[in-house]
């Protein structure tokens, strides 16, 4: 007799979210009698799409990104482009489908909770991988909204689910899945005779291009400070481009600081190479020549191939220092890397990550810093490592669901 679907719908409130319950999903794919709906919260849901994820719901882009708790500018620019009305489009659809959903996987924060606690009323697995107790411990108004509507919780540290566990909540740590969402194509791309090489990371939304920008001058800054024999030595440069990010905006905004763009050989632009970004001009009365190359769907290569990061990322610093990468990062012109959220960013990371000011001879200075000090870098490695924990977590938490709704 073969046993009745179960649907699980999964809700999540950010890009970076969408990617760990995209990853979570693709170790249910497999899974005999389930069915896989999704309901992005924040943005369009990309992720959920590019693995054939059926959405009960369209989502829709907002100016903040989702990041409405960056202060009352972000939520005032939501609110402005249709938040309220969207929200109420999102309840309803929640109510329509609640009888024909099992279960529900919410991987953002307590909102979600609220949201599906509230509207959907269903069992209710919960992965609150915006807040951890490096940073600022669940308020009691979360654990009572926890113990209310969560049958199990997953959390991104140990320390947080030890923290939460200790008030009686279901929760545990499995692994952090931001560390499965990785995917290399296997081709290094560490030059062979490479001095340095240095990944940059500029985020994913607009600005992104702001950031570019000013890592271009730490790049101009930075070459400047090495020695004679060191500006001989070959540095690499690779910066990590989401496909959210146009090639002729950022060609058209750095060719303005005296960067020329150069087409990659065709083999290059098989492996994901881009593009290049040549710099040569005069600083300090020196003659400097830069060359940085834009990688496409390499993100995980280069912080394979980096020695450092210089990153303005979110989900992408956490992961580059998971890596054992050492980061330095600054905070941004945007709405999201902002100087609450780079605080916030450095103490849920701790010394793996090194928070400076936005001053590019003061980047330059620290990266310098950083490259020449190997012990520096082992502790800032092992910090990394240590606060993001180890991968297997996607495979754990989808069996976990499959146990939950098997129950049921």
């Amino acid at each position: 007799m073969n046993r009745p679907v179960k649907k699980v719908l999964f809700m999540s409130n950010g890009h970076g979210e969408d990617m760990i319950a995209a990853r979570i999903i693709q170790n249910l794919v497999n899974e005999p009698g389930l069915e896989i709906r999704a309901l992005p919260i924040v943005g369009t849901g990309a992720a959920y799409s590019a693995i054939h994820v059926p959405l009960i719901l369209g989502g829709e882009n907002m100016p903040s990104g989702g990041f409405v708790r960056n202060g009352i500018r972000n939520w005032m620019m939501d609110l402005r482009a249709g938040l309220l009305p969207l929200t109420m489009r999102q309840i309803r659809a929640l109510r329509r489908i609640r009888r024909e959903i099992d279960a529900a996987v919410c991987v953002g924060d307590n909102y979600l909770t609220l949201l599906a606690g509230y509207f959907l009323k269903r069992p209710l697995i919960l992965l609150p991988t915006a807040k951890s107790d490096y940073v600022s411990p669940h308020w009691a108004i979360e654990r009572r909204w926890m113990q209310r509507f969560c049958h199990r919780i997953f959390t991104r540290d140990a320390i947080t689910a030890e923290s939460l566990a200790r008030y009686g909540l279901p929760a545990e740590f499995l692994g952090n899945v931001m560390m499965d969402s990785l995917d290399y194509q296997g081709d290094d791309l560490k030059e062979p005779g490479a001095y340095w090489t240095i990944g940059i990371l500029p985020g994913s939304r607009f600005e992104a291009y702001d950031n570019l920008e000013d890592i271009a001058q730490v790049i101009i800054h930075f070459t400047d400070l090495l020695s004679d024999d060191e500006k001989h030595k070959n540095i690499r440069y690779l910066v990590a481009l989401a496909g959210s990010l146009g090639t002729a905006e950022i060609i058209g905004r750095l060719g303005a600081e005296g960067w020329n763009y150069q087409q990659p050989a065709p083999d290059e632009l098989e492996r994901g190479i881009s593009g290049y970004l040549d710099y040569e001009g005069n600083q300090c009365s020196a003659v400097l020549k830069i060359r940085v190359a834009l990688t496409r769907g390499r993100f995980a290569d280069v912080l394979a191939a980096s020695d450092l990061i210089v990153g303005l990322a979110g989900t992408g610093n956490e992961q580059a220092v998971g890596l054992g990468k050492p980061v330095i990062t600054f905070a941004g012109r945007g709405p999201q890397f902002t100087p609450k959220f780079v605080a916030t960013q450095k103490k849920l990371l701790g010394d793996s990550i090194s928070l400076v000011e936005r001053n590019p001879e003061i980047v330059a200075r620290e990266m310098l810093a950083i490259l020449t000090d190997p012990i520096r870098q082992n502790r800032m490695s092992e910090v990394g490592r240590e606060r993001m924990g180890g991968p297997g977590g996607a495979r754990r938490i989808a069996q976990e669901i499959v146990n939950l709704v098997n129950l049921l």
